[in-house]
């Protein structure tokens, strides 16, 4: 199979870096300005003769020391070739971001560069980036140290009094076959000296602990996950410390903290889609009982004009001149409900078509500005006698959440002049994380100009009861993600030492009564991460074994257990290791069955596989079932017989150096392969990638 080469995305974190010695330039004009800015690219990053084609832009982009200009820079190969090679910098000398592609479409199979060699180049370019990066810039795991089809990818952060610094990381990626740098990727860089406080008078970690779990604690919530394969919507409790993103304990006080918070929202709430008013059924052709049904539900469901009435009832903005301009009626598949959305000339709105219910109201241009200028809470009532007027019942069920950002962002809207609300569903004393009535005031005015209802009427939610303690929850996330001291921003000047959960990403929810970690579904989260085992020394697997690991192939589990039969799921897991996580088991079998590696027949997850289960599963990876298929026109390479059905298969295994048989130049075919067997196999297989 073909796999598409993964870029790194520009990590969402901020990076301050405290002292560098990158040169900046100036942007007195824009060719002199442009000049300076591709010779310090090109003193960090090579750009081959043979890229020729040159284009590039400027923009602004806030940093902590305001906005600096950035110029961004694409090479590309021309005469039908595709490598290209982008890069931007800033006026400070910082390097933004950087990739490069070769195109070359022969960087396939197995890793021709060591992981280890592959971080030694890593480290030599991040010292080109930040030149003060050596001593203080560690290697830390990211998300995943799981590499791509073509790079290795490296996570560093600094670190300061041998404490991790959460605001000073970058990723870089080398190519797995060249050995060179192809990605990098940092954020918000800053020059200017930032001063760490000491680790003088700091409270212990016990001490710290305690004051999370009383000031901030951990949170138990009901999720949610609609599944569209099965239909259905699958609600599910959950403990977490999301809440507390940008709050922590001062690590000398043990109070509460705020932490810096750059986070951008770039939401729009407009997509009108056109769709048929009227629809007329003339014919007389049969209708199918699904056809039938779903004329009978349309059949009671209000008219596009009851709809525009009830939008229009619900605020005083719309005016005559604020024409119709399109309607749709469509059903949510994850509600099952009937939703008018009517567009107006500035505006539009959702109801639903069966119970008439407001589901949201927006305005992205409002005329009707105002010399007001309203405080918060005079906003808040005005959101509040909204809610009294259009969803009564559910409005009581809410509790309000303070904001820091908006909530909603209406393209044109000018943010200083709104003032945005949240009113989450409480179900059972807890929050439910997917329901919510959102509300944005116009201040100028004191009008609703932005309107949601999110809810899910027919929701059944688990019984939480039995849920442990909030002490119990926090020692299980702890357990998942380490806490302990770090360096934070509290401000754009100010550097905090505090307490906090260390990992690079926030997203862990565990569940309250059995403590196992979840993952958005709702179902027990698989860990993206490659496998440390601990039986394969001295083996005489482990050096393919360990090749294969460093490639991205394995088997799950902590033990390798290389003496041990494979099941069926776990060797055809092991050939798709790179894209195996993104499936259930069920979702990788549907997939292997319309790859047409495994017919439905054959399933068997756990069964064992034999020697000729093996070479048939490869050969149909490969695709070149219909070859085999013809045992006919096949010699037997091997020196015992090989049962008529699976000849094509071992001979094509043996053609391919992937099955040799054993030292006697037996096939075995009924042998039942072990893991360092299978390993052995998936190695052959991979390392020229022959599919």
């Amino acid at each position: 199979m073909k796999k598409k080469r993964i870029f790194s995305g520009i990590l969402s974190i901020c990076l301050l870096v405290s002292t560098m010695c990158i040169p900046t330039f100036g942007v007195e004009e824009d060719s002199k300005g442009l000049e300076q800015a591709i010779v310090a690219t090109k003193k960090v990053i090579t750009v081959p003769d043979s890229y020729t084609d040159f284009t590039h832009y400027s923009s602004e982009r806030e940093t902590s020391e305001g906005k600096i200009m950035v110029w961004s820079f694409n090479w590309s190969e021309k005469e039908g070739k595709n490598g290209f090679i982008s890069a931007s910098i800033g006026e400070n000398g910082f390097l933004y971001d950087y990739n490069k592609h070769t195109g070359d479409e022969n960087h396939s199979g197995l890793a021709q560069v060591t992981k280890d060699t592959a971080q030694i180049s890593a480290e030599e370019f991040l010292k080109k980036v930040i030149p003060t990066s050596e001593g203080v810039m560690k290697r830390v795991d990211g998300n995943s140290n799981i590499s791509s089809n073509e790079e290795y990818n490296f996570t560093y952060q600094k670190f300061v009094n041998e404490i991790p610094v959460n605001f000073i990381i970058v990723n870089i990626g080398v190519n797995k076959y060249s050995g060179e740098i192809t990605s990098f990727n940092g954020e918000n860089p800053g020059i200017k000296r930032l001063e760490y406080p000491t680790l003088d008078n700091v409270i212990e970690a016990p001490a710290s602990e305690k004051a999370y779990i009383d000031k901030l604690g951990v949170n138990l919530k009901y999720y949610s996950y609609y599944d569209y394969k099965e239909k259905k919507m699958k609600i599910f409790a959950g403990y977490s410390v999301d809440d507390n993103k940008y709050k922590a304990i001062d690590g000398k006080t043990g109070q509460v903290i705020t932490i810096l918070n750059e986070d951008k929202i770039y939401n729009k709430n407009l997509a009108n889609s056109k769709g048929d008013e009227s629809i007329t059924a003339s014919s007389k052709t049969e209708l199918s009982k699904e056809e039938q049904e779903a004329v009978n539900n349309v059949a009671g469901l209000i008219s596009k004009e009851k709809a525009e009435s009830i939008i229009k009832e619900s605020t005083d903005i719309l005016t005559a001149e604020m024409k119709v301009i399109d309607a749709s009626l469509n059903k949510n598949e994850s509600s099952e409900k009937y939703v008018w959305q009517i567009g107006f000339e500035g505006g539009y709105g959702k109801v639903n078509a069966q119970s008439g219910e407001l589901i949201s109201v927006h305005f992205y241009d409002n005329k009707v500005k105002g010399n007001k200028n309203i405080s918060k809470l005079e906003a808040k009532d005005v959101a509040e006698n909204f809610l009294k007027k259009v969803t009564p019942n559910k409005f009581v069920q809410t509790k309000y959440e303070e904001q820091n950002e908006p909530v909603l962002k209406i393209s044109g809207q000018e943010e200083e002049s709104s003032s945005y609300f949240n009113f989450v569903r409480q179900v059972n004393g807890i929050e439910f994380v997917n329901n919510s009535l959102r509300i944005e005031v116009d201040k100028t005015n004191g009008k609703v100009i932005g309107y949601d209802n999110n809810w899910y009427d027919n929701a059944t939610f688990p019984d939480i009861s039995q849920a442990m303690t909030k002490e119990a929850a926090f020692n299980k996330i702890k357990q998942l993600k380490s806490f302990g001291l770090q360096y934070v921003m509290l401000d754009k000047d100010h550097v905090g030492l505090v307490y906090n959960f260390k990992n690079l990403d926030r997203n862990y929810i565990i569940d309250p009564i059995s403590g196992i970690r979840l993952d958005f579904m709702g179902q027990v989260y698989k860990e993206n991460k490659l496998p440390e085992y601990t039986d394969i020394s001295g083996h005489w697997c482990e050096k393919t074994v360990k090749e294969l690991l460093e490639n991205g192939y394995y088997i799950d589990g902590d033990k390798f257990n290389p003496n041990m039969n494979i099941t069926q799921i776990n060797f055809l897991k092991y050939i798709y290791s790179p894209m195996k996580n993104n499936y259930t088991d069920d979702e990788f079998y549907d997939m292997l069955f319309k790859e047409g590696i495994i017919k439905k027949e054959e399933k068997s997850s756990s069964s064992f596989v034999s020697n000729q289960d093996a070479a048939k599963f490869i050969i149909r990876y490969l695709g070149h079932d219909k070859i085999a298929t013809h045992p006919e026109i096949f010699s037997n390479p091997f020196k015992d017989n090989v049962q008529e059905q699976y000849k094509g298969y071992a001979a094509m295994c043996y053609a391919l150096n992937i099955i040799r048989g054993d030292r006697n130049g037996n096939f075995n075919g009924t042998h039942n392969l072990n893991n360092a067997e299978a390993a052995l196999i998936v190695y052959n297989l991979v390392k020229d990638n022959k599919r």
